[in-house]
């Protein structure tokens, strides 16, 4: 009996991970956003081979048709099938979005590691700056961007990045101050390691929880905005089947054919809902000051 009471004491043992998914798996909400951006991941890789028609196939005949059986989302104002533009459109929409909220958490995470650690004259100008950038609303501070780099999706990434960068430094920022002087980082300081090894092996799997949230509900929000520029005309050009250019050109024939931006819509909403339904629930998985 004391055997299988050990055995069972060991099996009941809850480490942080264990105890998170634990807390995720009841987040039904999170948990089906989950299932939807897997599934937009699949379309990302194998929707260019799956799609009835191909994405530039032109077909004068029937411009601005609505759904039916041949065509299920309509077709544009040059007859090509908005269902195959749209699914072909989630490679470059999440692309964007990952790449930019990417290159904006490294970004951010090392600029937060080094301004809460050293503080001093580097935490001054490294703050002052990110102040500065919140100044500016995300989409106004990303059109300035854009203007002066000038027009595509690779200054939309840029322009997303930049603006994404502050929120992670100071996030990192509050963290880092937090754990600085944590006993097991003066045990490892006292040991003599460097400042390197204590900053991305003892600091930073601290941080992790808040940067894992910020970084999926930052990626719904840079979809949005690399959307918002395409619409404006300031991110993807044609005939590039990006969500946002497909809304920006479906909007002149709102009166007379709205499957042109309603399905184009659909497809932003749905995407930007589910990252913050995602980001929501692994927030209240990863605190641990929430019970259950």
């Amino acid at each position: 009996m004391s055997k299988k009471k050990e055995i069972n004491e060991k099996n009941d043992i809850k480490t942080p991970l264990s105890e998170a998914i634990r807390k995720f798996k009841k987040q039904k909400n999170a948990i089906i956003a989950l299932c939807f951006i897997l599934f937009l991941v699949v379309l990302a890789f194998i929707g260019d081979k799956i799609v009835p028609f191909g994405i530039n196939e032109y077909d004068y005949s029937n411009t601005l048709q609505g759904p039916s059986m041949a065509h299920w989302f309509g077709t544009d104002e040059f007859g090509r099938d908005l269902f195959s533009r749209i699914i072909c459109g989630t490679k470059i929409s999440l692309a964007v979005g990952l790449s930019a909220v990417s290159v904006g958490c490294i970004c951010g995470t090392i600029l937060g590691l080094i301004a809460g650690y050293y503080r001093g004259w580097i935490d001054s100008v490294i703050m002052r700056i990110c102040d500065t950038l919140f100044a500016f609303p995300g989409i106004i501070l990303a059109i300035a961007i854009v203007a002066i780099l000038g027009s595509g999706l690779g200054n939309v990434v840029i322009a997303v990045a930049v603006f994404s960068t502050p929120t992670f430094a100071r996030l990192v920022r509050s963290r880092t101050l937090a754990l600085k002087n944590a006993v097991f980082v003066q045990a490892a300081r006292n040991i003599g390691a460097s400042d390197a090894r204590i900053l991305f092996q003892h600091i930073l799997p601290g941080a992790f929880p808040e940067i894992i949230v910020q970084y999926t509900m930052s990626i719904g929000s840079s979809i949005l905005t690399a959307s918002s520029l395409s619409f404006l005309g300031m991110g993807a050009q044609p005939p590039t089947p990006e969500w946002g250019l497909l809304l920006s050109n479906g909007r002149n024939y709102m009166l007379t054919a709205f499957h042109c931006t309603l399905f184009p819509g659909i497809a932003i909403f749905l995407t930007v809902l589910s990252f913050n339904l995602l980001g929501d629930g692994l927030r209240d998985a990863l605190d641990p000051k929430l019970t259950d």
